[in-house]
């Protein structure tokens, strides 16, 4: 599983265009799972619904402008903004998994 850094670092690059928040939503969905680096599984997955939300309203609106190639204007008007507070919200729900869990003597 991948350390707290990458999912900072993916996650700082999150809101430049559609593309980039469309696979940070696909790559966070199960996140919640590793228990280690998200402590409170149930509220990531309600954060995360609404990043699904924006992710979903952009992909259908990209999608019936015909699939552009160069959507930036749009997506900085619309969403841009609303995807960086999402992504840093999520994000600031890690706990700190890049430091080992102490071990036990046996």
């Amino acid at each position: 599983m991948r350390n707290r850094a990458y999912w900072l670092s993916l996650g700082t690059r999150a809101s430049e265009d559609v593309f980039a928040w469309s696979a940070f939503v696909a790559q966070t969905e199960f996140l919640w799972q590793d228990t280690c680096l998200v402590p409170d599984g149930a509220a990531w997955q309600s954060l995360w619904f609404e990043l699904e939300i924006v992710n979903g309203i952009a992909l259908a609106e990209w999608d019936d402008q015909g699939r552009p190639a160069d959507w930036s204007c749009r997506w900085r008007e619309a969403y841009q903004q609303e995807a960086a507070i999402l992504a840093s919200e999520l994000l600031a729900m890690m706990g700190d998994s890049d430091i080992a869990p102490p071990r036990r003597n046996a």
